[in-house]
């Protein structure tokens, strides 16, 4: 059974929780009984779809600093009452505003109040009812709900009560069907492509930092250019939600494949079938293939496709994909006509530039990256994180499919975990907070011996320790060190959490660090690695072999402290 639906509604100030005389204030009588207002047509009238459903209320109401009206506060007491009569929980939410037609006043009241809403019901339908309130109050709900600032799942309704409904049901959906970016852009989703973080959509609207702005600020520019974008990045940064950003928000695209557009994951496949896959083939090809199939530059015709991993392509298959970029034209297997195809290439890899200059044929690397998007780590923009891991708890809790009440943390045990997260490199990026979060969801959702919340969340954090999280302890603690260094903060927490430092390998690994990061720039300028720092070619490669060799790590650090 699903989760029960959570009501958001004002309070109507003369009508709830019954009907009022607008001059006395006293309720209206039908054969004795009180006429019940919008808010309890919605959740007990009988012909009302959320009759009996309900079992939390967020009442929200204003509470002004200069004084509350003695009308309203007499409304919001006797709807809350009336409420848990019937046994459903109340929230009452007041808003310090004195003007209920400032229709920015409320946008940003409801803007800043909302995530707390969806944090603390994760998962379950919030019904918006729009019928209480000022007009300006109906408004902002209705935008908000069309322009993407409510997160689904969510439903706005309209509450009629009998003596308005003229054949019209008790409650209705308000939907305009404004089909905006924001909308189409999270409904998008590439074909092949599939990965957890790519269900955290990046909302350009939330952004903390200037690196992220600036990326995306780039992005929508480059979108509208029928030029190769390479995105790069590492492993969890959303390159390929980023990707499918630029797509929802260019000219190349078809409406009918918004929901699986043309893309694919490279490292998938072997140079043949990745070949198939991309130029499609004509029956009798191979051997299977038993019928003419179309690949995927001709779905992407007029249209996007994205190369993920593209550092895999093969380098036949890259000369292949060169005349398809320049030319637009290209042979199915088995076919001696050309098709074309007018699409619009995004490709993203996370290998680095040395690496990706060995894998990738120089003239495909030029023609993929005319245009180039760096997506940085999460360590290097963690004023994003706050927003990030409330928007990864919440996709957690929907996949883990648990219950809302074992899913429940307070501010402050998020706000321990934002802290925590902020400290660490987490190299993982997206992935290390789905598992802090599927640990803490598994912590508090155990049978057996369910954990209270900081007992949870201690349990997610370990998941920042484990060595199975694709970095070693000392390469954690490295850059953990790097990023206490260059902030100038303090590192009590890293010993507390981490415990003892082993000096040795932390040096080994900085300084194979800064060997690896001079030989990029000397391959890129053409210059022995010697002109750029004052140590020579030799010890740049002792360094480097320093990472992979603790004995050499810990040689070298001997050394470093005799010098």
């Amino acid at each position: 059974m699903s989760a029960a639906p959570v009501l958001l509604t004002w309070v109507a100030v003369n009508n709830d929780p019954y009907e009022r005389d607008g001059q006395s204030g006293t309720a209206r009588l039908v054969d004795g009984a009180p006429i019940p207002g919008p808010t309890l047509t919605l959740l007990c009238d009988d012909e009302s779809p959320y009759a009996g459903r309900v079992k939390d209320v967020v009442l929200l109401h204003r509470a002004p600093a200069g004084g509350v009206n003695e009308r309203e506060e007499q409304a919001v007491e006797e709807l809350s009452e009336a409420l848990r009569e019937r046994s459903i929980r109340v929230n009452r939410v007041p808003w310090d505003g004195d003007d209920p037609t400032d229709h920015r006043a409320v946008f940003e009241f409801l803007r800043d109040k909302l995530p707390d809403f969806r944090r603390r019901f994760p998962g379950r339908e919030l019904v918006l009812h729009i019928s209480p309130g000022t007009p300006s109050m109906h408004t902002v709900w209705v935008l908000m709900a069309e322009t993407g600032f409510i997160e689904q799942p969510f439903t706005v309704v309209k509450s009629y009560r009998r003596a308005e409904r003229r054949g019209r049901p008790a409650v209705v959906p308000v939907e305009l069907g404004i089909e905006t970016f924001y909308k189409v852009y999270k409904a998008s989703s590439p074909r092949q492509v599939a990965s957890e973080e790519q269900r955290v959509v990046w909302d350009p609207a939330r952004f903390q930092t200037d690196a992220m702005r600036r990326v995306y600020a780039e992005a929508r520019r480059y979108a509208q250019l029928n030029v190769p974008v390479l995105i790069r990045g590492e492993r969890g940064t959303g390159k390929t939600t980023l990707a499918g950003w630029i797509r929802s928000n260019s000219p190349f695209k078809r409406e009918e494949q918004d929901a699986k557009w043309p893309s694919v994951a490279c490292g998938q496949y072997s140079p043949e079938t990745m070949r198939a896959e991309l130029f499609g083939y004509k029956q009798g090809a191979f051997t299977g293939a038993t019928a003419d199939r179309k690949g995927l530059l001709a779905a992407a015709h007029r249209d996007t496709l994205f190369l993920d991993e593209v550092g895999d392509v093969s380098r036949d298959l890259q000369r292949l994909l060169i005349k398809a970029i320049e030319e637009k034209r290209y042979f199915a297997l088995g076919d001696d006509k050309p098709s074309e195809s007018d699409f619009r290439l995004l490709t993203a890899t996370n290998i680095d530039e040395p690496e990706l200059q060995l894998r990738l044929d120089p003239d495909f690397r030029d023609r993929i990256s005319l245009l180039t998007l760096e997506l940085p780590p999460l360590r290097d923009v963690g004023g994003e994180l706050p927003w990030l891991w409330e928007v990864v708890y919440g996709e957690a809790t929907l996949r883990a499919g648990v219950t809302r009440r074992r899913a429940m943390l307070g501010a402050a045990h998020h706000g321990r975990v934002v802290t925590q997260l902020q400290r660490h490199p987490l190299p993982g990026n997206l992935r290390d907070l789905f598992r802090v979060a599927y640990r803490v969801l598994a912590a508090r959702n155990d049978v057996d011996a369910p954990l209270a919340p900081a007992e949870a969340v201690e349990y997610g954090l370990e998941a920042l320790r484990d060595p199975r999280s694709g970095e070693t302890r000392a390469a954690s603690m490295s850059r953990a060190l790097a990023r206490a260094f260059s902030s100038g903060h303090p590192i009590d927490d890293l010993l507390q959490s981490d415990g003892r430092i082993a000096t040795a390998e932390v040096v080994a690994d900085l300084r194979a660090f800064i060997a690896a990061e001079l030989r990029r720039i000397a391959a890129a300028r053409g210059v022995p690695v010697d002109e750029l720092c004052d140590v020579s070619e030799r010890s740049i490669r002792e360094w480097t072999k320093s990472r992979q060799n603790p004995s050499f790590a810990r040689k070298s650090s001997s050394e470093l402290e005799g010098k």
